[in-house]
């Protein structure tokens, strides 16, 4: 399975998002629900894993 590994900018943890589309070739930061948090914030997306 492939999948992103974000990094919240609130809180610092990462975490793996479960998608396989090319998010860095449209996206340099992401808002999205962060698990931690608790709360919609920004991440920098880090890395793509196959």
């Amino acid at each position: 399975m492939t999948y992103w590994i974000l990094k919240c900018r609130t809180c610092g943890n990462t975490w793996r998002l479960n998608v396989s589309y090319p998010l860095k070739k449209e996206f340099t930061k992401l808002y999205h629900y962060c698990p931690f948090c608790k709360k919609n914030t920004f991440h920098d997306i880090l890395e793509y894993v196959e």
